[in-house]
């Protein structure tokens, strides 16, 4: 890898993505994007010189009724680069790759990377402790099933599914608003974040339970992602934890909180791990339970209602032996 590659400057992406757009800048919207996309202190000198206005100087764009126009008229091609095209062909490896795509564009992918070398693998990556059952392991093929969530995602429009689990639930026909897909690479399982309208709540459910999805015309008319980030914001919780440096419950540790957003790092003076766990609210039942199975090597540090928690259920197993 090259690693001062020159379209890692920060000027070529903010180049490209002015002539990708095919569109005219007024010099109000020229600084703004300069302060977005090229931050630190602003080189007069060669902003002069890319945005010239002097006849005969023009590089990209040319003035025209104080408004820039971009001189290449037609499509600004995008071309991968060598990384790019060896991330390309190692999908052909990929596992979950039948989940995503078409045998036919599949096809298509193996003939326009015949010449291409590979510089690495996904064979190069280890995954552990990997649940059984997942989907790599079922013959259901979820394709044309993600390509249908993902219309309704951009679109907001509402799904009706049946979701069935032998002996512990069943629910048909419902309808829910799909705002975005989730993968657990732990559980090996398709997870699909939903707003139900009956009860005026988000909902998240495997896709794996999920069946005779059917999309629909009906369309949610308010911003749905919007509304995510504030169930989010008023929902979200977060739990820290001390975890002593024993090498198989680190790695069981992290493994178990794979699924949620969290922060790491190690204390050299105290010679233990801080983990910080955030979590939904209606996760917090789950997060007690997976607390509770890594034992004595973790200590609840905040909050205090979660130590309450996590000592009255420990509290009660301790009763349990003395009978």
């Amino acid at each position: 890898m090259n690693l001062f590659d020159e379209t890692e400057n920060k000027y070529y992406e903010f180049l490209s993505r002015l002539l990708q757009d095919r569109r005219t800048y007024k010099k109000s919207d020229i600084n703004k994007l300069i302060g977005k996309y090229v931050p630190g202190e602003r080189d007069f000198d060669v902003t002069d010189t890319l945005f010239a206005e002097s006849e005969g100087e023009e590089l990209f764009f040319y003035l025209k009724d104080n408004e820039y126009v971009p001189i290449l008229g037609n499509d600004f091609p995008i071309r991968n680069g060598r990384i790019e095209q060896e991330a390309a062909k190692s999908l052909l490896e990929d596992e979950y790759i039948e989940q995503f795509l078409s045998k036919e564009s599949i096809d298509k992918l193996r003939m326009a990377t015949t010449d291409i070398k590979e510089g690495w693998s996904f064979k190069d990556i280890c995954k552990k402790n990997i649940f059984a059952n997942g989907v790599t392991d079922n013959s259901r093929k979820y394709s044309q099933i993600i390509s249908m969530l993902g219309t309704a995602v951009r679109e907001q429009r509402a799904i009706i599914y049946d979701n069935i689990r032998p002996n512990i639930f069943e629910y048909k026909n419902v309808t829910v608003f799909p705002i975005k897909i989730e993968f657990s690479v732990k559980n090996d399982q398709f997870r699909i974040c939903a707003y139900e309208p009956s009860q005026y709540r988000f909902i998240k459910m495997n896709l794996e339970t999920m069946q005779n999805i059917r999309l629909t015309d009906d369309v949610f008319t308010e911003d749905l992602h919007a509304e995510y980030k504030e169930y989010l914001k008023a929902n979200k919780k977060t739990v820290k934890l001390d975890v002593e440096p024993v090498s198989h419950v680190i790695e069981r540790c992290f493994r178990i909180f794979s699924y949620y957003d969290r922060k790491a790092r190690y204390d050299k003076e105290e010679k233990k791990y801080r983990l910080e766990v955030s979590y939904l609210k209606a996760d917090e039942n789950e997060v007690v339970k997976d607390i509770l199975s890594l034992g004595g090597y973790v200590t609840v540090m905040e909050p205090r209602h979660l130590q309450k928690e996590v000592y009255r259920r420990v509290l009660a197993a301790s009763k349990l032996y003395e009978k």
